[in-house]
Order: structure tokens, then sequence, then C-alpha cells
């Protein structure tokens, strides 16, 4: 069904996250390593518009002429000269600072054209993957539309439009038409904007889209920027304000600069893999609604967000398979575990406490029950049943070592006694202990 196509759209944003983590740390040593030559300087700038300062007390006087000098000395050994340093405050900009440095000698000036361009290649790292992020989108969304209407062509309203007599003769058949006019339609759609997307998979795909409500005005501000980058130089239009929802907006006004951060690169990822993996799934219950391998293959992309932390993602995806009435017992079971978990971690525990205290998973294999333990942060009932787990491959070393769930628990004095005490840990033994492939009986 959407299975390959959700899991390709999965490994895009994974791959793209591990570019941005191989390079990212590169260009920010490059860019401490520049930067540590310069705030020297503008330390000692600092200190010396402190110093004139009338309201300074006296003993913070002492001590602020005491380290200007350690700092001087230090600058004048490696520089000979200072080169002079200008504070100004920008009013429009809500008093910031601006920093310049003037007559900056051969040396100095080598660390500040390599500062500046340290910094903008990170915020080309940052913006560019930001594009990509979304172009992987729309490569999604294009996907998602052609699974549709080649199934529903008459949805695309190919029966409405026309083809002059040279368009048909070059086609060698009536199906070769009909694709041609479903790509014209799906290319069309593409050329929209962000809302025309959402209202036409309400409308002629009527799918609900619950999940997007509380976060509707950020998907619109991650392509409305998008825009402003591609088309614009990142610079604020009236367009970008007129679209993007004031609260996503605060502080932003027109011809302003916007640049993208790691902190809001990562946010966008997160909110637009979590929508359109959703998006992806709705479709494939609608259009499959007894398949239920959807499930499994949630549950994997799960697991692997799991492991880094991505709450907000695999809560959403776990809700989704809760609600799947098709998805198998066993997925649903993890989709429960892995759900309580995100809660968890959120600091929404509260919440599931009373449902996770009342759980009796007595009936089920040892691996969920341990899950559950887990969750209680029940160190003496995972002890007892840890050994029957591998013992039996429900799972293996490996798995242990990085179950999220599992993480207070391999913090705790008793785990490590466990591991210096099992055979389990035995070098000897790690090979051969395989996790078990859990049958799902029909």
């Amino acid at each position: 069904m959407l299975n390959k196509q959700i899991i390709d759209f999965n490994e895009n944003l994974i791959g793209l996250r591990d570019f941005v983590e191989l390079i990212d740390p590169f260009l920010t040593e490059k860019l401490e390593e520049n930067d540590k030559h310069i705030q020297p300087i503008i330390l000692s700038a600092m200190l010396k518009e402190a110093l004139n300062e009338e309201e300074i007390k006296e003993e913070d006087k002492e001590k602020f002429i005491k380290f200007q000098e350690i700092i001087k000395k230090e600058l004048y050994e490696k520089y000979k000269e200072l080169p002079e340093v200008e504070f100004e405050k920008k009013e429009e900009e809500g008093e910031k600072v601006s920093i310049k440095i003037s007559n900056p000698n051969i040396e100095v000036s080598k660390h500040l054209d390599n500062l500046h361009k340290n910094k903008k290649h990170i915020e080309l790292l940052y913006t560019n993957s930001l594009i990509s992020s979304l172009s992987s989108v729309e490569w999604f969304f294009s996907q998602l539309l052609h699974f549709f209407y080649s199934k529903h062509p008459d949805s695309a309203g190919v029966q409405k439009r026309t083809m002059t007599l040279a368009e048909l003769k070059s086609f060698g058949s009536i199906e070769d038409a009909e694709k041609y006019l479903i790509d014209v339609k799906i290319d069309e759609i593409l050329r929209g904007n962000f809302e025309s997307w959402i209202n036409l998979l309400k409308s002629e795909l009527s799918l609900g889209l619950g999940y997007l409500k509380d976060i509707m005005n950020e998907l619109t501000e991650f392509y409305q920027r998008r825009n402003l980058f591609v088309h614009n130089g990142g610079v604020v239009n009236s367009i970008y304000l007129s679209k993007v929802h004031k609260n996503q907006r605060e502080g932003i006004s027109l011809n302003d600069k916007l640049t993208v951060n790691k902190a809001y690169l990562d946010n966008a990822i997160c909110k637009l893999q979590k929508a359109f993996i959703l998006i992806g799934a709705e479709l494939w219950k609608k259009l499959s609604p007894d398949d239920t391998s959807r499930g499994e293959v949630l549950g994997d992309i799960v697991y692997e967000n799991l492991l880094h932390s991505r709450w907000d993602i695999c809560e959403g995806l776990c809700y989704f398979s809760l609600k799947d009435s098709q998805v198998h017992p066993i997925d649903k079971v993890i989709a429960q575990i892995n759900y309580w978990l995100c809660k968890k971690e959120i600091g929404d525990f509260k919440s599931i406490e009373k449902e996770i205290n009342n759980a009796d998973f007595s009936d089920k294999k040892e691996i969920f029950q341990l899950g559950l333990f887990g969750l209680r942060g029940e160190t003496d009932k995972i002890l007892k049943i840890l050994p029957v787990v591998l013992e039996t491959n429900q799972t293996n070393i490996e798995r242990l070592e990085e179950f999220p769930l599992l993480r207070e628990f391999r913090e705790t004095e008793e785990y490590k006694n466990f591991k210096k005490d099992s055979k389990f840990f035995r070098e000897e033994n790690r090979e051969v202990i395989t996790p078990e492939i859990v049958e799902k009986e029909e």
C-alpha cells in the first residue's frame, strides 16, 4: 500500500538530520576557533566601557581594572596594538547592540573574515536544510496524490479536461493520456500554497486531519519562511506577514531578514515529519482499512525516533496506531507502551499514571511485561523477569542496552550488578542471543 512511500519519506528526513549532525560540529569548531581570538578584544573594550560608568562600585572597579590589565597585556603580546571597538545600540531592534571593530591588524582581520564566513556557512547549512526538508515533504505529498488519483482517476477531474488532437496523438493509449492529465492536476496542486494542500486533502481525499489542528500555524510559517529564502533572500515581505499567524511572527517586521538556527530546524523537521507521516497513514487507512501492516511500519518508525528522544513524533504515531482498529494486537501493545513512555518523557505522566498502574499485562509476553515494569519503575520485578526475556530470545543485549524506557533502570546499582553476574553479558554468549520474532497469530 503506502508503506514504501512512508518509509522512504521518513528515511529522507532522517538522512537530512544525519547530514546536519555530521557537518554542524565541524563548522561550529571552526567558528569557535576564530571566535576565541576575537572575544578577548571585545571583552577588553567592554571592560573599558564599564569603567566609564559612574554607577560602578569601587570594589568592582578595582577588579575590572586588574582584569583589564591582564587581558590587555596578553593582547599586546599577541597583536602589538589593539584595534578599536565600538558599541552601537539600535533602538529600532529592541536595544540590540552592534559591535564594530575598526583598524584591525592583518591577523585580527583574518580571524574576523573567517568568523564571518563560518557564521555564513552555519546559516547556509540550516537554511538549506530547511528548504531540503520541505522539498522532501513536497515529494512525499506528490507521491500520496499520485497513489490516490491512480486508484480514483475520476477524483482528479480528468473526465472534464480537454486535450488537443496533437496531444492525443502523442500518447500510445488512453491510460497514458489519463496519466498525463493526472500529472497535470498534481503539478497544479503543488504550485498552490500549503493551505490549499490541506483544503484539498479534506475536500477531495476526505481526510480528517484532526492531528494538524494544534500545529497548523507552525506548518504554515515553515512554508512561508522557506518561500522567503527561495524567492526573496530571506527578507520579510507583505505575503509572509499576511499568511503567518501573529503568534508565529512575534517581533518580526516588514523587511527584516530571517535566519534559521538549529533549534528552529529541529522543530520544523519534527513537526513536518509527524504531520505528513500521519497524513500518509490516514490515507493508507482510508484506502485499505483492513491492512494490518500499518502498525508494524509505524512501530519501526517510532522505535527509530525513540532512540533520539523525539517524543512528540512518537506520541502522535503511537496514538494513531492505538485508534486504528486494524492494527495487529501485538503492534497495538507496543504502541501503548511507547505512547505511555512519550507522555512520561514530555512531563505529562500524571495524565496516564492511573492507567499505567491499573494495566495488567500478565497474559502477555514477558517482553511487554518488562516494558510495563520499566514504566512503573519497578526494579525488583524487572530483575525477576529479565532473565526469562533474555533466555527466550525475546530481546538481546544490544536492544536491552538501548531501550529508552529502561534508561532509568540501567542507571541503578541493581542493573550494574546484574550485568556483572549474568551469563548473558559474557562475550561468548552475546553473539548467539538474537531477538525472537514475535509471531502474530491471525
